[in-house]
């Protein structure tokens, strides 16, 4: 019965979303010289979408690349208590290279960023 006056843990407010962003060069100067552009998938803990779309390009531009568009138009929502079977199934070849699902949760509401694996391209006529 004295369980029902203790107080609730506060539920975290950010949400995890993926986008994958196109950027160019720019002038970033740790992209190869042969390579002209990058699709990047990018996971970030953000309020909602436009907050999440903001802090992903906000990154990559501090980096020096160019952003271009969100490669495919959509910002995925996703469960963070299921991201360790989500890299597992959608990355499973670089599934060493990403932060554990504790990690995720533990950082939801500090600020998550992740920057997954570029693929990158030599011409612009690939973009």
């Amino acid at each position: 019965m004295l369980g029902l006056f203790k107080s609730r843990q506060p539920s975290s407010k950010a949400k995890l979303y993926r986008l994958t962003l196109h950027v160019l060069r720019g002038s970033n100067i740790d992209m190869p010289p042969h390579l002209a552009g990058a699709h990047v998938p990018i996971f970030v803990s953000a309020t909602d979408h436009e907050a999440a779309a903001f802090k992903a390009v906000s990154s990559v531009t501090a980096q020096g690349f160019e952003f271009v568009d969100i490669s495919d138009g959509q910002i995925h929502e996703l469960e963070p208590r299921k991201w360790d079977a989500f890299v597992k199934e959608a990355w499973a070849d670089f599934e060493a290279h990403f932060p554990k699902q504790s990690q995720v949760i533990a950082q939801l509401d500090s600020g998550f960023l992740f920057t997954g694996p570029f693929a990158s391209y030599e011409s612009n006529t690939n973009a």
